[in-house]
């Protein structure tokens, strides 16, 4: 009972911070204060017996060689049931940018190697359910593909990286155990981060998977600008919303209001769409290991297309992508656009 009224008083800060104006934010004024990673030991990424160099190599070997900006898209296709299409080829396929036709020029039948960023919400309103969110995500990870790399990033006052890019799964169990659950909820702040300094560098497929309620509410940065820098470093959110178990753990006549956790639900659900991935929620904490699995499997049933854009003007401006697949009662999952780069 003790741990509830915790999770309750908790969930309570939480939702005034939802309920004021800024909650979402905007982008913030050049020269104001950034979110930066926390000083910390991190747990090195390199495999045992392989070397970093080679291992971003390999990651990078599906690129095609020649220097140009080809805008990459991951795409999902699926049936009306949730089913997914397979063995589509490139011809069934279309892509538009800002309504204008583009020619395809790379294509990918099956999900190509990804590098993971696994971010964790650690702050006080998960302590209770953190044995089972920890083992789910060591679980996730145990299962990406050999091909694949992972970091493992946490978050509640401090943005952490505790584990650096490798795959090595064996760095992960002692990282787990050590963490405490406890503080706030920078939730814009970690995009916000991870987009620029932990996907630094790397080139190919990147994908965030983000456990949280949606629920900020000490970010330095808004909505706008974690989303922003999202998009910019080229990588898909896949949320794994922890709203519906709370809202079944705390006792509905406490008086939070619903709305609260609408509106959570609703950013969250705008964050994966604006990037090009997807909310998934479990019913309680117990489920979180068929969830990843539900990552797991869409991340390598993924096409990807690749084309040079006739807009050759290096703007920096935002450009819309629409992706188009013949046949009836097909549903398209691709990311809605890019900013295209500067000079």
């Amino acid at each position: 009972m003790q741990i509830r009224k915790l999770i309750y008083a908790a969930m309570v800060l939480l939702a005034a911070a939802a309920l004021t104006p800024g909650f979402l934010g905007g982008q913030q004024p050049d020269g104001a204060e950034r979110p930066a990673l926390s000083a910390g030991q991190v747990a090195e990424g390199a495999a045992e017996g392989a070397d970093a160099d080679d291992e971003a190599e390999d990651l990078s070997s599906f690129r095609i060689g020649v220097a140009v900006d080809m805008v990459s898209v991951p795409v999902t296709v699926r049936k009306s049931d949730g089913s997914f299409i397979k063995g589509l080829k490139q011809k069934s396929f279309k892509v538009l940018e800002d309504g204008v036709p583009q020619e395809i020029v790379f294509f990918a039948q099956e999900g190509l190697p990804t590098h993971v960023a696994m971010v964790l919400d650690i702050s006080g309103s998960v302590n209770h359910e953190w044995g089972s969110i920890k083992y789910a995500a060591k679980r996730f990870l145990e299962h990406l593909r050999p091909d694949d790399d992972f970091s493992l990033t946490t978050f509640n006052d401090e943005i952490r990286l505790r584990v650096n890019w490798g795959r090595n799964i064996a760095r992960v169990s002692p990282v787990l155990t050590s963490v405490y659950c406890k503080g706030n909820t920078k939730l814009w702040d970690a995009i916000w981060v991870v987009s620029t300094e932990v996907f630094k560098g790397r080139d190919g497929k990147k994908v965030i998977i983000i456990m949280s309620d949606g629920l900020d509410n000490q970010s330095l940065v808004g909505y706008s600008d974690a989303v922003k820098a999202a998009v910019e470093a080229e990588v898909a959110i896949y949320v794994v919303s922890k709203t519906q178990a709370l809202r079944d753990y705390i006792d509905p006549d406490r008086g939070i209001p619903p709305e609260i956790f609408a509106r959570a639900d609703a950013v969250l659900r705008r964050l994966a769409h604006d990037t090009g991935g997807r909310v998934l929620y479990p019913n309680n904490f117990g489920q979180l290991d068929e969830i990843y699995a539900e990552v797991d499997e869409e991340l390598r049933n993924q096409y990807t297309l690749g084309y040079i854009s006739t807009n050759a003007k290096k703007d920096g401006s935002y450009r819309e992508i629409d992706v188009g697949v013949a046949g009836k009662g097909v549903v398209v999952s691709a990311r809605p656009g890019y900013y295209a780069p500067k000079k």
